[in-house]
């Protein structure tokens, strides 16, 4: 493993660790002022989570970016070509089942969300992850062939 790469890798844990340790103690200050009724708890609870999201996804954005500027040019083309056509792939397939929920007779499906939840955001939110999920199955599937076929050569 190359210098660039296990410093991006010790960089990422040490991160990660001081993200959580924040995590924590944002959610035990939040805690102590919604319990003294200095904030209201479901307002601040909803300013948290959001506040954490977007670090977490800034976060993830500079690890990504990182990790592909340390890695070697054969592991950024196994990659690039799992996205492209793992990630179409999948997202194709999640396409299909967009489409068919525009037939009338979809309206006779039955479904749950996430928690057992029926409302328009929790449908959504699972339609997106499901999405995601197919994307990444894609992904991984021509990254393992990607891998496969030149290890053979």
């Amino acid at each position: 493993m190359s210098k660039k790469l296990t410093s991006v890798m010790l960089r990422t844990l040490i991160g990660a660790g001081i993200f959580m340790v924040l995590v924590f103690a944002a959610g035990v200050a939040v805690g102590r002022l919604a319990g003294q009724g200095a904030v209201d708890k479901d307002q601040a609870l909803v300013w948290l989570v959001g506040a954490i999201a977007v670090v977490a996804m800034v976060g993830a954005m500079v690890v990504s970016v990182a990790w592909m500027r340390a890695i070697d040019e054969a592991a950024r083309e196994a990659h690039k070509a799992a996205w492209f056509w793992g990630g179409c792939g999948g997202m194709s397939l999640g396409g299909v089942a967009l489409i068919m929920t525009s037939l009338p007779q979809s309206a006779q499906w039955s479904f749950t969300a996430f928690n057992g939840r029926t409302d328009p955001a929790a449908y959504a939110a699972t339609g997106a992850f499901l999405m995601m999920m197919l994307m990444v199955a894609g992904y991984s599937v021509v990254w393992a062939w990607w891998w496969l076929t030149r290890m053979r050569d």
